[in-house]
């Protein structure tokens, strides 16, 4: 008899705990959040207040728009006017000649032409090419930007 009830009690706890692996890893491409709320299992609801929602979503909308990491870049140019542009494609192309190990990026923030170089994770990064390009690019800024992660082989 102790026996017989022992053996249910495994096979209910593993039975159980399977269902429990099987519920959580949906493939269905639904937010953790709103799984949390559908989940109606053993009495627990989760309420969540509706301000929280909105900016969750904000938040997970932003993430979908943002297409780096937070990083550094070296400003190496800013100007705006006649010839800014043409000026701004030259600065590029020679800092490309001279750096072909680094990007370069254009951006064009109305009314101003920038280019922007490198992908530095960090600051210390940034710092050392930014020593690097300095002697070759006058009054080059560090800055705070989103920036792309290369991929390794």
């Amino acid at each position: 008899m102790r026996l017989t009830t022992l053996c249910i009690a495994f096979l209910l706890i593993h039975v159980l705990s399977l269902n429990g692996q099987r519920t959580s890893r949906t493939g269905s491409g639904e937010d953790p959040l709103t799984r949390l709320m559908d989940q109606r299992e053993e009495g627990v609801r989760i309420t969540v207040d509706s301000l929280l929602l909105v900016n969750y979503y904000k938040h997970l909308a932003r993430n979908r728009q943002v297409s780096g990491v937070p990083g550094y870049r070296i400003r190496i140019f800013s100007d705006s006017g006649i010839g800014a542009k043409e000026e701004q494609q030259r600065v590029r192309a020679r800092f490309l000649s001279l750096y072909p190990d680094v990007d370069a990026y254009y951006h064009y923030d109305e009314p101003y032409f920038k280019v922007y170089v490198g992908d530095c994770r960090t600051k210390s990064e940034a710092l050392k090419l930014y020593d690097r390009v300095k002697n070759n690019f006058p009054n080059p800024i560090l800055v705070p930007d989103d920036i792309r992660i290369k991929q390794t082989e």
